[in-house]
């Protein structure tokens, strides 16, 4: 598993990450940055953070926007969407898109950071950190309790 809570690695795909973004609160908004992406052609990244990087660019990325629009059509009952941030809105080369049910909370209750569902990218993307071996840190305890 990879530690979501890590610095991110010192990488131009992360100083991308953090970056300057724009987020879409429209619906409209939204729904013309998915059909930008989609018409946009050329090699694009998938990534899940919290995963393994990809080693490639997408084959599909029409099935992938297809997976979004289904995990984030059932917020729009809601009066805007703000589950997506661009780069730039005209001409996207990274987009990170969170899951609407599972974006944390405005008081901070959760010790994790919240990750994107997906992070669609012209960079490849460099995988943040494994967890430490959850064997190697029983072995630190027990050491330590003697």
């Amino acid at each position: 598993m990879r530690d979501i809570n890590a610095p991110f690695p010192d990488t131009a795909f992360w100083q991308a990450y953090a970056g300057r973004f724009e987020g879409l609160l429209k619906w409209q908004d939204f729904d013309a940055l998915l059909d930008r992406l989609g018409a946009a052609g050329g090699e694009w990244y998938v990534f899940d953070p919290a995963g393994d990087a990809p080693e490639s660019p997408c084959r599909d990325l029409g099935a992938t926007l297809d997976e979004v629009r289904a995990c984030v059509d059932p917020a729009r009952n809601r009066s805007y969407c703000g589950a997506a941030f661009t780069d730039d809105r005209a001409d996207p080369g990274f987009v990170k898109i969170f899951d609407p049910f599972k974006m944390g909370s405005a008081c901070g209750g959760s010790a994790d950071r919240v990750l994107p569902r997906w992070i669609i990218s012209r960079l490849k993307p460099d995988p943040l950190p494994l967890l430490p071996d959850q064997s190697e840190k029983k072995r630190f305890f027990a050491r330590l309790t003697g």
